[in-house]
């Protein structure tokens, strides 16, 4: 378990700040004009909505596509591993 833990955090840190990144790359440009707001585009960070998706496309001309279609789920993908790392330490510190 010892081994896991580290592994965990770092995958999940790793994972949590790319959707980060993913989200500011997509959604920045589109605060910055003013086509939402910080709260409505950080929404977008971590669900989709039919707001966040017309966001994506007013995006289309200034990214690449793959860029573009930020996946909510990554975002929470990332929590998922985060808060598995917690819970394999608290378990090696209750083994010990």
């Amino acid at each position: 378990m010892r081994r896991v833990t580290p592994v965990l955090v770092g995958l999940g840190s790793a994972t949590v700040f790319g959707a980060v990144a993913w989200w500011w790359i997509t959604f920045g440009d589109v605060v910055r004009y003013g086509y939402l707001s910080w709260r409505e585009a950080g929404g977008c960070l971590v669900q989709n909505s039919d707001i966040c998706s017309l966001a994506e496309a007013l995006c289309l001309g200034s990214h690449p596509r793959f860029l573009v279609a930020y996946w909510a789920s990554i975002f929470w993908l990332g929590v998922i591993v985060l808060s598995a790392s917690l819970l394999t330490s608290e378990r090696a510190r209750v083994a010990q």
